[in-house]
């Protein structure tokens, strides 16, 4: 197999004319420049330079070997570049895999900011559900996962990365609509839309609701932030739900209002403890915090 470290001395030789001057360029001394190219002649079975009246010259073989020689430096050269863009975070791929609000909100943004300073950078984003959102971190299959809830991980890494808080989402004509703040009080004999009792969620609101004494009847129950935002307008109703996935626009009559008592929101970070971080991951994990900061604080309009 070719040396490339001998192609290198050869090339070196030819752009500077002499054995001194490729030594001194390489930081090597003439005589291991000397050997080098010898054995360099003796792995492709051709005379590479001849002497002539004292002088070194290339022979035909050599020069018709020199393009093939740059192209592979050319190559090299590229490898290397890669890597260093690799090692500042400028090149890359980042898996993530999200729960569809976030998705399409926190996740959305924060991939269109890092994508406009990193073009380099390729991103592979899939919504899922929760149990398969820590199925897929679990299992290595991304580079992280995400949540609004909590959830079993075992030995997952968990980072908590912005609050917010439950909201209560309607229709801008609603009556309702007109209140700065919800409460089960106001709310009562209104259809409600949340999650079901068996989340962690539903089982806060359902005891928010039985401390004021209103009762809690839900008109629907849905796993899906997106299904209940769909169905606000359809079934005249207030979504009990985070308020994230207003932030994409794709509802724009709805409009939303704070519910008290607060029920509180902490999106999190999943990763596999075994699995490396990069750079680039790394990066991309502080734009996210920086723009779920902005989301939850009101300092980003909504999503054209």
């Amino acid at each position: 197999m070719i040396n490339v470290r001998h192609l290198e001395v050869f090339r070196t030789v030819v752009k500077t004319g002499s054995v001194s001057a490729a030594g001194r360029m390489l930081y090597v001394s003439q005589p291991a420049v000397t050997k080098t190219l010898r054995l360099l002649e003796a792995e492709l079975g051709l005379t590479l330079f001849l002497r002539v009246r004292g002088r070194l010259v290339c022979t035909p073989e050599a020069d018709a070997l020199m393009p093939e020689v740059e192209r592979l430096f050319g190559s090299v050269a590229s490898v290397q570049h890669a890597a260093s863009e690799i090692r500042q975070g400028i090149r890359g791929r980042i898996t993530v895999a999200a729960v569809s609000t976030l998705a399409m909100s926190m996740v959305a943004r924060a991939v269109g900011r890092y994508a406009q300073a990193h073009p380099e950078v390729s991103f592979d984003v899939r919504a899922l559900p929760t149990r398969h959102v820590v199925e897929y971190v679990n299992n290595s299959q991304v580079d992280m996962g995400i949540l609004d809830v909590s959830a079993p991980t075992g030995t997952l890494e968990i980072e908590e990365f912005c609050s917010s808080e439950l909201a209560a989402i309607l229709h801008r004509s609603h009556p309702l609509a007109r209140h700065a703040t919800l409460t089960p009080k106001l709310l009562r004999g209104q259809p409600l839309i949340s999650f079901a009792d068996d989340t962690l969620t539903g089982w806060r609101l359902r005891e928010a609701f039985r401390q004021t004494s209103v009762d809690y009847a839900t008109r629907l129950v849905s796993n899906s932030t997106v299904t209940t935002y769909a169905m606000v307008e359809p079934l005249r109703a207030v979504a009990l739900v985070d308020p994230f996935t207003l932030m994409s626009n794709a509802w724009p009559d709805l409009v939303q209002r704070r519910f008290a008592p607060t029920i509180d929101i902490r999106p999190r970070f999943l990763f596999q403890r075994e699995r490396p971080r990069p750079l680039v991951v790394r990066m991309f994990t502080q734009t996210l915090r920086e723009v779920a900061h902005e989301m939850t604080a009101g300092k980003l309009q909504p999503l054209a």
